[in-house]
């Protein structure tokens, strides 16, 4: 009787430790599998638009290879918070109205040998405005991290 309580209670501490180191391994593989997430994050292309006009813009549309963006309003001497894209090429369609709900856009042609983005940060640059003509100036700034 003595030894098949020895047993029992030796069987319940060994199913203890393993379902203990389960646990573990199973943490183990969240953390892992978290930084995975984050390093795949990383690889990504940040992009932001910054209007740099003393305009508002409204109904913003930029167009990059695999991503389309719309803002409602960026305000003058603003950005655009940081967004994920897949790709970008230093230039893309972009397309808003003014305050006078007139329209202003840039339609590119074709990206052929033009050197396309996937990591670092790019930002589209609305430098200024021509009302008269309806056209506007459109820069980037680029840093690979």
């Amino acid at each position: 009787m003595k030894i098949q309580f020895i047993l029992i209670i030796g069987l319940f501490f060994c199913s203890c430790k393993m379902e203990k180191k389960d646990n573990v391994d199973n943490e183990e593989l969240k953390a892992d599998k978290k930084e995975a997430e984050i390093i795949e994050v990383r690889k990504d292309l940040k992009f932001s638009l910054n209007n740099s006009t003393n305009f508002d813009l409204k109904n913003v549309t930029i167009g990059l290879p695999d991503t389309v963006l719309t803002y409602e309003v960026v305000k003058k001497q603003s950005q655009t918070v940081w967004v994920n894209v897949p790709s970008a090429y230093h230039y893309g369609f972009v397309r808003f109205f003014d305050w006078k709900d007139r329209k202003y856009y840039i339609q590119p042609i074709d990206y052929v040998g033009e050197t396309s983005y996937k990591k670092g940060e790019m930002k589209f640059v609305i430098k200024s405005i021509d009302t008269l003509n309806q056209n506007f100036e459109l820069d980037f700034d680029y840093r690979h991290n």
